[in-house]
């Protein structure tokens, strides 16, 4: 190889690495976005099962109660 060759190769080079660079950087953007949409998606989500376990046991205790309460009241008017 000649000294034109080789200063063509290492150009041709250059310009694949810094196209690969620039690729790079532009999935790790895209990653950093995606991260942090998936970050306020999970918080989102997470409250809303815990609203949904507090809603799930505050009906758990109503209906305890109001079984509680309707055995109660049967038990007074057959006894």
């Amino acid at each position: 190889m000649n000294h034109k060759e080789v200063e063509n190769y290492r150009n041709d080079l250059s310009e694949r690495l810094a196209r690969l660079e620039e690729k790079h950087d532009s999935h790790y953007d895209m990653t950093k976005d995606i991260k942090g949409m998936l970050r306020f998606q999970n918080k989102r989500i997470s409250e809303l099962e815990k609203k949904q376990s507090w809603l799930m046991g505050g009906l758990g205790a109503v209906t305890f109660v109001f079984g509680t309460l309707m055995a109660w009241i049967r038990s007074n008017t057959n006894g």
